[in-house]
């Protein structure tokens, strides 16, 4: 009778126990949503998903880069279809792109349910250079011979210093600022503007005057 009894209440507690534990869902997880934008040396990539059940990894491929993002399942808000959650990671790149390339987003949940890769392109801002008939050349000659041999040098625009006959080719047209450099014993030229034509080269021909 005793044994009875026993049995009885172990497969009402088994009952109870099934009952009362959550169920999992079968299904797989869903990228709702996502997008990346290029910035430079890196990819900044946003993931949104859906899922019967928690997602706890979230692995990301990027221009020969693979990333694996582990995911708390607590980390996924429960709603009526199941789970939803999202992400926001930046990639460093090895060498920055010049061209579009591709990202694959894959989720994977808690039972090992894995969603199906999604795909796309990722622009690159292509970087305008000037061609030959926007640029010019320019060149400095100091003097007199003393102040050249002395260190005297010239630059555009906070660009690099430059001695006395040295050019800086690839100067785009229009107005630049010419800026002399302070030299012991000698009074620099002011600032000069200069026009720089397509194609063309200019020289400028200045003097420091000795104290």
């Amino acid at each position: 009778m005793n044994q009875r009894v026993t049995r009885l209440l172990l497969i009402t507690l088994f009952i109870l126990f099934s009952f009362s534990k959550p169920s999992q869902a079968a299904g797989k997880p869903d990228v709702t949503r996502h997008q990346a934008h290029f910035l430079e040396s890196a990819v900044n990539v946003h993931v949104e998903w859906q899922s019967p059940n928690p997602v706890v990894l979230v692995k990301i491929s990027v221009a020969g880069i693979e990333k694996v993002i582990k995911i708390d399942a607590y980390d996924n808000k429960r709603n009526r279809d199941g789970y939803a959650g999202e992400i926001n990671v930046n990639l460093s790149l090895e060498r920055a792109p010049h061209h579009p390339f591709t990202y694959v987003i894959q989720l994977e949940d808690e039972l090992w349910m894995k969603s199906p890769p999604v795909t796309r392109k990722v622009d690159v801002p292509q970087t305008q250079q000037p061609t030959p008939n926007q640029v010019g050349t320019i060149i400095i000659v100091i003097g007199p011979q003393a102040a050249a041999n002395s260190g005297a040098m010239w630059r555009v625009e906070n660009g690099p210093w430059k001695r006395s006959g040295e050019s800086i080719s690839n100067l785009p047209v229009g107005s630049h600022t010419i800026e002399f450099q302070e030299l012991n014993n000698w009074v620099r030229p002011k600032n000069q503007k200069v026009t720089i034509e397509a194609g063309k080269t200019v020289t400028v021909n200045v003097i420091y005057d000795g104290r």
